[in-house]
């Protein structure tokens, strides 16, 4: 149990890191309620994984191997679009709006195709799918809040240190599932 916890929490703690990130970012530019960026990180990036894991699911048993590799290789590549992400600065965030239900749809999706692509990796992992969605969509929630909330105290070096460690952290995630395979 402790461990299929700790695998869980390796995998979530990158998407935390990509939420928080975005979420100081926005939090940078102001005007934007808390609350309503945490409800759209919480519906999306608890959704979009569910997608990626369900085309994961119609892989039949024996590509589960190449299933995991794909997944490893897709992670590393989120992790290598977090970290341009992260030199790029603040820019996603000033291209989001929260200010109808439309362009909270559309930000929606804008903020959550890193999970669509780790919902993928994530059925392939043998980790229990509606557990991890589940602490997924909660972290999603409590680390949106908090980094709106507290983005003009923590600056514009948090936001981009917080991308930079989630693009660390995917790459690493990929690597260990992969490595996690080979080893049997």
């Amino acid at each position: 149990m402790t461990s299929e916890i700790g695998r869980i929490a390796v995998f979530v703690v990158p998407l935390a890191l990509d939420t928080l990130a975005l979420a100081i970012a926005l939090g940078l530019r102001g005007g934007v309620a808390p609350l309503r960026v945490a409800l759209v990180c919480a519906v999306f990036e608890g959704t979009m994984p569910a997608i990626g894991a369900a085309l994961a699911l119609v892989v039949p048993g024996q590509y589960t191997t190449w299933a995991v590799y794909i997944g490893s290789a897709i992670l590393i590549a989120v992790g290598v679009h977090a970290l341009r992400e992260a030199s790029e600065g603040e820019q996603e965030a000033e291209k989001l709006s929260f200010s109808s239900p439309r362009a909270m749809i559309l930000a929606g999706f804008a903020i959550s195709t890193d999970e669509l692509a780790v919902g993928f990796p994530l059925a392939a992992s043998g980790l229990p799918v509606f557990t991890t969605l589940v602490v997924v969509t909660a972290q999603a929630f409590l680390v949106a809040y908090a980094g709106v909330a507290s983005g003009r105290r923590l600056g514009r070096a948090a936001a981009k240190y917080a991308g930079v460690a989630a693009g660390i952290a995917f790459i690493v995630l990929g690597l260990l599932l992969a490595t996690e395979r080979v080893r049997g």
